[in-house]
């Protein structure tokens, strides 16, 4: 098994930050509509022009902390599914890459909330660099690989 190289592992990181920010996007603006709809929290009216006038969750309220921070859940959510499922999200089979364990094995739910975690950090790529092996921080900590499939 080959270690996927650094190039491939950040073109499908960038196809697959491209697909989460749409989802981030549409799956905020349900949740807004919801919440503004059923007046779930007090909503600000701000005019916007001297005739309009439209109606937002305040920023300082516990809804707009939680709506912030949910991007964190739907992009753990999206890696981790097609991890433990496939072992590739749409950008890695697009470049080619599969990410299993170390002993070629789908990951579980807890290999992919270590590989998650670490990769937040965004440190992994430079310790890529410096490893004979071409492993990064999160395959380490993880006991995950990302392998080049032919």
């Amino acid at each position: 098994m080959e270690n996927a190289s650094l190039v491939r592992r950040v073109l499908s990181i960038i196809y697959d930050v491209l697909i989460l920010f749409f989802i981030i996007i549409v799956v905020t603006f349900i949740i807004q509509q919801i919440i503004i709809q059923l007046e779930l929290t007090t909503l600000e009216h701000v005019k916007i022009s001297a005739d309009e006038t439209i109606t937002v969750i305040p920023a300082d309220s516990l809804i707009t902390l939680l709506l912030k921070n949910l991007w964190v859940v739907i992009s753990f959510y999206y890696f981790g599914h097609y991890w433990t499922k496939r072992g590739q999200t749409p950008g890695m089979k697009v470049w080619k890459i599969k990410a299993v364990t170390n002993n070629g094995n789908l990951m579980s739910w807890g290999n992919a909330l270590k590989r998650y975690l670490f990769s937040l950090l965004g440190l992994g790529f430079i310790w890529m660099i410096f490893n004979k092996s071409r492993l990064a921080f999160q395959d380490k900590m993880s006991n995950t690989i990302l392998i080049k499939q032919p």
